[in-house]
């Protein structure tokens, strides 16, 4: 048995695999297309490129801790980060029939048109 120090951890830490994945509620690209603003830098220096940001679908479908692993610049960065915080909630990940935290990493991809 886990000691209650490494049980509350545990409870606290963030899943990365979980029976049910979290999702997004409708078409996560259409939904981006939409409310991606490209950075007027970015766009007039021909910046482009793909964003991954990872963040935790809590419980009840909101995102939090908000963190991008790569990315081609910082402008880029921001955008991502901004959209994320904007994204509606999710439908929460399960675990044995009860919503979890979850640990999740998207690509955000910048493309001029």
């Amino acid at each position: 048995a886990l000691s209650s120090a490494a049980s509350d951890v545990y409870k606290r830490q963030p899943f990365i695999s979980v029976e049910k994945m979290p999702r997004f509620n409708g078409d996560l690209n259409k939904w981006l297309r939409k409310n991606l603003r490209y950075p007027v830098r970015c766009a007039e220096m021909g910046i482009g490129g793909k964003v991954f940001v990872e963040f935790v679908v809590e419980k009840d479908g909101s995102i939090s801790s908000i963190n991008v692993v790569r990315s081609a610049d910082p402008d880029l960065s921001q955008e991502a980060i901004r959209v994320v915080k904007a994204m509606p909630k999710w439908i929460p990940g399960m675990q044995r029939d009860k919503a979890v935290r979850v640990r999740f990493t998207i690509p955000i991809t910048f493309q001029l048109r």
